[in-house]
Formats: C-alpha cells, structure tokens, sequence
C-alpha cells in the first residue's frame, strides 16, 4: 500500500472514531421519539375537527359516550391516525366522569362490564388511558379488574396511565398482567396560556432529548391547538419523531399468548366469558402496596399531599 492511502485511510478512520463518539452526531443518528395524546375528544364537533385536521401522528383518544365520539373516530381512522379509549374513572374531587365511568365502589362484575361497554363505544380502538381517575388508579384491586379485561382482549390494547395522581399504581398493575403500557410525562396545557402550553412543549422535547422517548398529554382547545400548528413543524429541524403511542412500546416484542380455543372463538363470546362471574378462579397476587381509600373516598388534603390533574 502506498504512503500516501495508508495515511488517506488513517485519517479517514480516525474521524469516523470522533463523530461516533460526538454527541451531537449521536443525537443525528438516533432520533427522540415523542408521543401527543389529545385527551377529551367527542365533546366538540368543531374543535374535535380542528384537532384531527393536525398535522403527523398525534394519537386520539375518546370518551365513550361523548356525543361526537363515533363520529370522531371514525374521521380520525380514515385520516390514519392511532384511535384510543379515554375511560371515565372516578376522582378524589366531586367532579362528574358522564356515563358508565367506573367507581371504586362497584364490583368486579359491574366494573367489568361498565368497563368493556366503553370499549365497545370508541370503533377502532389501540390503546386505552384514564379520564380523571386519582382516586380509581391508586386502587390495585379496581385497576387489576380492567387490566384482565385487556389481557383478554384478543386485540391486544395497550394502557397509558394518564398519571392524575402521584400515588397511581396504573401501570404497574399493568405490567403484573402483561398489558403494554406507559405513563404520561408531561401535561401540555394544565395551564392554558399559550406561554405556558410553549413551556410545556419545550419540557416534553427536553425529557425526549435526555430519555429517547416522551408522552405528552393535550386537549383540544383553541391555545393548545394553535401552539401544537407552531411546533410540530418544527420537529425535523431538531431531530425529534411525533410517533403514534403504539411506536413506542416496542418493549414488548412478543404478543400475549392465548390459549388456542380462546383465539377461535368469536369476539362476542370472548367478551362475555370475560364478563362471567370469576369468583371460583384462582388469581396470584400482584404485589403491589394498597393505599387504604376511606368509605367515602374523600380524603383530606392536609392528610394526602398529591398533584391533582382532574380538571380535565
């Protein structure tokens, strides 16, 4: 070889070295990934519109009942967009969830069953996360009984916990039954001034930079959605993906297994064995602390320090 291509490819090998090791072109090479729920739709046609007309793959999720919601739904499936449940659970505060929402004080089979019609109410559906819910998803007796309804699912649905209180035990109960899951990270619009909506997405960019992934959650209002129109089209720039949530549980590679009768049978008859009574079958326990909830569930502040996020 000669001297002078055995230098060419020393220096040439040396400066690939560099640029592995240069975060910034670590940065380049593996883009963030981040996911935008938009939380609450159904209520509003027009606003529910303008939301689903965003641009990229924010992910849609629906209250069951919601007068707009099939409607909706089906407009954002036609769009391709990822479809989700938004469930109606119960809250610490006095605050009203509509329709079939899900209370600590029902039993297995009511929840079961209030919990599947939800399912049923949202066509095209990939995943599910909580409306409200502070005092629901910290019960681990409750948030089990939905998680074995999902596990059931032949269709396996994915859970989001929406994170309305810092003593949630959502998404592990998800993982002790195996239901792909993720927890929100930041809330967009919590305040809703578009100063405040901008800061919020600059957050969610930062953890998505530092952790490769982020789970934002929004609502369709007139602030949130002109700040989301100024920054999606920025995301190329800064080397950050807008994913569908699904996209991001690539941590569960393998599907559930289910046994090979269960897979023949229809959907119809897989639902309501998983809405039979299930006292006679054995269950292992999740190990996971409970938090005792008094009677009424209304529990003090000056006794329970936690963020509430149920103005939602």
């Amino acid at each position: 070889m000669r001297p002078r291509h055995f230098i060419g490819l020393l220096i040439f090998g040396m400066s690939g070295f560099f640029i592995a090791l240069h975060p910034a072109a670590a940065e380049l090479n593996e883009r963030s990934r981040i996911a935008i729920i938009m939380d609450d739709m159904g209520n509003s046609l027009e606003t529910g519109t303008a939301a689903i007309g965003l641009p990229g793959n924010i992910t849609y999720s629906f209250l069951p009942f919601a007068l707009h919601s099939r409607r909706l739904a089906l407009l954002a499936s036609r769009r391709g967009k990822e479809i989700m449940l938004h469930a109606p659970m119960q809250a610490l505060s006095d605050k009203p969830m509509g329709a079939g929402g899900l209370t600590v004080s029902l039993d297995r089979n009511e929840v079961v069953r209030r919990f599947s019609a939800q399912l049923a109410a949202v066509p095209g559906i990939s995943g599910v996360n909580n409306h409200m819910g502070s005092a629901l998803t910290r019960d681990p007796v409750t948030m089990g009984w939905l998680m074995e309804v999902l596990a059931r699912k032949p269709d396996a649905l994915y859970f989001v916990d929406s994170v309305t209180t810092d003593h949630s035990v959502a998404k592990k109960v998800a993982d002790a039954h195996r239901v792909p899951a993720l927890s929100r990270d930041v809330f967009l619009d919590h305040e809703g001034s578009k100063i405040k909506i901008r800061a919020q997405f600059e957050l969610l960019i930062s953890i998505a930079k530092r952790r490769g992934h982020a789970v934002a959650i929004g609502h369709p209002r007139v602030n949130t959605l002109k700040v989301l129109r100024e920054k999606l089209s920025d995301l190329d720039r800064i080397g950050v993906e807008l994913v569908p949530v699904s996209a991001l549980l690539a941590q569960y590679p393998s599907p559930r297994a289910f046994p090979v009768k269960q897979r023949k049978l229809p959907v119809q008859i897989v639902e309501q064995k998983a809405m039979e009574p299930l006292k006679r079958r054995q269950h292992k326990p999740i190990r996971i602390r409970a938090i005792p909830l008094k009677p009424s569930v209304q529990i003090a502040n000056d006794k329970i320090k936690v963020r509430e996020f149920d103005l939602f």
